[in-house]
């Protein structure tokens, strides 16, 4: 599922900027303190009475116990919100594998997801936390994405010091565009050495259209969605790295995510849905 593709190269890079030795010193450029969005969306309700039931209990114990829906502020055609739904994904091009997600719980104005296994072999495991406001979703971090890849050598604990603008909007119709900037900052581990670093991530969308699209399980008509992210990592208070990644990614009305593909400098990734679960 989840959005707009982009793949975390700014990790990898950053890695081999600390380990070389090397760095290139780029004036970042000023990054906007109130993002443009641009998006139609659902009429607010004033007052909105919003309600989630829980699973029901099953008496017997091997029963499954049915999924629980996003009601009222995630409900979003394009983007499933279900309780215990899963996509299966397969990755190629700079890294090569496949990844089962997973929607572990609902609430009222959010959701988390997560990868049930290890990716990309290196040990990586991602967990994402989600806000919903009458159907735009937004991020919480930048790793709420599903397939963001960190490297074996890199631990973070990053905490975000602001998160302006949305991430996936409730009705994006052709040409409309929206905006999402993250700050964030802490130390790091690079290679044994504990750096400090405060990187942006910028995320600029737009809504391109509806078009065919091929993946193993069959043929969908889906909404196509170009995204550009672009990162800044600092280090002492000076811009060290900049990347930037381009992608379109796919959406198809209530399975979500079916296709993404991404190019940096780095190579391009590829990511197709294989199967899905959504109750």
């Amino acid at each position: 599922m989840p959005i707009a593709r982009f793949v975390l190269v700014a990790v990898t890079l950053a890695s081999s900027a600390c380990s070389s030795g090397g760095s290139s010193t780029v004036e970042p450029s000023p990054v906007a303190e109130n993002p443009t969005l641009t998006v139609q969306s659902s009429p607010v309700v004033a007052n909105p009475t919003l309600t989630v039931q829980p699973s029901p209990v099953a008496q017997n114990p091997t029963e499954p116990v049915p999924p629980v829906s996003a009601v009222g502020h995630c409900q979003n055609p394009s983007y499933p919100v279900v309780q215990g739904a899963t996509w299966q994904y397969q990755i190629s091009g700079t890294s090569s594998d496949t990844f089962v997600q997973t929607i572990t719980r609902v609430r009222e104005d959010g959701f988390d997801d997560q990868d049930d296994q290890d990716v990309f072999s290196s040990g990586a495991t991602r967990q994402g936390s989600w806000r919903c406001q009458q159907g735009n979703l937004i991020g919480l971090s930048v790793d709420s994405n599903p397939s963001f890849a960190l490297s074996d050598q890199m631990n973070f604990t990053f905490p975000v010091e602001s998160n302006t603008g949305i991430s996936f909007p409730a009705d994006p119709q052709p040409g409309a565009e929206w905006m999402q900037t993250i700050v964030y900052s802490g130390q790091s581990d690079i290679g044994g050495t504990t750096v400090v670093l405060r990187n942006t991530m910028q995320l600029s969308c737009k809504t391109i259209g509806v078009e065919r699209v091929s993946v193993p399980g069959g043929d969908r008509e889906a909404l196509r969605v170009d995204c550009t992210t672009r990162f800044d990592i600092s280090f002492a208070g000076a811009t060290a790295l900049r990347t930037t990644t381009t992608g379109s990614a796919w959406y198809a009305p209530g399975e979500g995510l079916i296709k993404s593909r991404d190019s940096s400098h780095t190579g391009v990734t590829e990511i197709v849905l294989l199967a899905s679960s959504i109750l």
